[in-house]
């Protein structure tokens, strides 16, 4: 059996099903068994297109040798593909049993994740990807064994767990081969990108070019046709685009969607987060219009979710072009998506849009609403406006300050709310110089030379560091 696993293992499936079949014509006894649950476990690789060929494996080898249907890998196999084809949970459990076969355990793994299940998936796993201290790990075939770390990926991954799924992936990709390791640095990337974490994806995905290019991967298929296929090549550009936004370089996450969009018209399919990135940059340098255009581009290609928060973006280019009554337009589009996950910031911008058309109720009224979906500093931004606009100063303070502790930093909320908390102080007489200091002085890194609030921050900071004496804060 060497033979077939080192062929599954480097992608040579041609050779590693001819050899199965041939044994199990000619072999008897444990070397037939074996290779009866072997051709099945190959089969598994393809998931639904594998079902038919995984059945059959199973039945031959259970005809043939009728204890092997008590066999802990038999069952773990035939729990997968009842549990790929929608089975009850309480039918593919009940064919999972206690055993200390690593390959049985990542076939129950699989099982529990077909079921939607990744909590109790990544228990298993950790029972041969963990060993207790002073024993060693179960061992998987190498064609198992990075499987069974892309598994685990899945599993982070459907948990909300993004950067412990990029580590999985990556794991996964130092025992791959091929094609494989580099979908799974794909993956890696991907999910970094997810955590925030940019200089990791882009670490991970020069990683991905440099194993393209390396001969020595066992690729069944040569790395200089992989590095021109349009599909890996658009992923890719688009995950450096969205990297280099996080990291706060537009115009290189411009260059490398610019890629990613020649790739589509060359073959790629085309993917709506393709121009939803290259509208974010775009916002990001300040060109609205060309951004609202990206957006529009975005919400045509997109379906459901989707399609709502490429008109969530769009609402907001459009606020921030000016055309608050067009941005309502598709903001109350947006919050009657009940399956939305950022209802709350759509609601405050809504909210900013009525603001700046002088709806104040309603305004108010989505304010709140924005408030109670937990968008605190968008929701108590608008509520400072209102009251500062009434001239309540007190309640205006309480309500900027609120939005500037809940909005992260450098953000747009917490930039305007910072702004707000240093005016309101300085209107009400400059009760407290050291926080307007503090403050200001926080502000000026997130501001461009441009920005008309430099020249009024650094006057309120002049005035305030005279009330204290000349004194400047540690």
């Amino acid at each position: 059996m060497q033979r077939v696993l080192e062929a599954l293992h480097q992608g040579d499936y041609d050779t590693a099903f001819e050899t199965l079949v041939r044994t199990l014509t000619f072999a008897q006894g444990e070397a037939a068994k074996e290779a009866s649950l072997l051709l099945a476990e190959a089969y598994t690789l393809y998931g639904e297109g594998g079902l038919e060929g995984a059945y059959r494996a199973l039945e031959e080898g259970r005809e043939a040798y009728p204890d092997l249907e008590v066999h802990p890998r038999y069952r773990a196999l035939l729990a997968e593909l009842r549990a790929l084809e929608g089975a009850s949970e309480g039918e593919v459990k009940s064919l999972l049993i206690e055993n200390d076969d690593p390959q049985a355990q990542y076939h129950q793994a699989q099982a529990l994740l077909y079921l939607g299940l990744p909590e109790e998936a990544l228990g298993v796993l950790e029972r041969f990807l963990f060993a207790e201290e002073g024993t060693a790990p179960l061992a998987l075939p190498d064609f198992l064994a990075w499987r069974a770390h892309a598994l685990q990926g899945k599993a982070y991954e459907r948990l909300g767990q993004p950067r412990e799924a990029a580590l999985a992936y990556r794991k996964a990709a130092q025992g791959a081969m091929g094609l494989e390791r580099y979908w799974n640095l794909l993956d890696a990337a991907a999910m970094f990108v997810e955590a925030g974490e940019g200089e990791e994806a882009l670490e991970v995905l020069a990683e991905a070019r440099e194993n393209l290019s390396d001969p020595g991967l066992g690729a069944p298929v040569s790395p200089e046709s992989l590095i021109k296929d349009p599909e890996d090549a658009a992923t890719q550009a688009y995950l450096e685009a969205r990297a280099h936004l996080l990291l706060g370089n537009p115009n290189r996450a411009l260059e490398a969607i610019a890629q990613a969009l020649e790739l589509e018209k060359q073959g790629a399919e085309p993917a709506h987060g393709t121009p939803l990135v290259q509208g974010q940059a775009l916002m990001q340098l300040g060109q609205y219009q060309a951004a609202i255009e990206a957006f529009r581009e975005a919400a045509s290609r997109a379906e459901d979710t989707d399609r709502t928060y490429a008109l969530h973006e769009l609402g907001v280019a459009l606020l921030e072009s000016g055309d608050a009554a067009e941005a309502e337009t598709y903001l109350r589009e947006v919050v009657r998506d009940p399956d939305y996950g950022y209802l709350g910031e759509a609601w405050g911008d809504l909210a900013e849009t009525l603001y700046r058309q002088s709806r104040y109720d309603e305004a108010r009224q989505a304010a709140e609403q924005a408030i109670a979906l937990e968008a605190l500093s968008a929701g108590h931004l608008i509520l400072g406006h209102l009251a500062y606009d009434l001239l309540n100063l007190e309640e205006a303070l309480e309500h900027y300050q609120i939005a500037a502790q809940e909005a992260p930093e450098g953000s747009r909320d917490w930039v305007s709310a910072n702004e707000m908390v240093v005016d309101v102080l300085a209107q009400m007489g400059f009760a407290r110089p050291q926080e307007i200091v503090a403050r200001a002085e926080a502000l000026m890194p997130f501001l461009a030379d441009s920005d008309e609030w430099r020249d009024t921050l650094q006057g309120y900071v002049e005035r305030a560091r005279a009330m204290l004496g000349g004194r400047t804060l540690n």
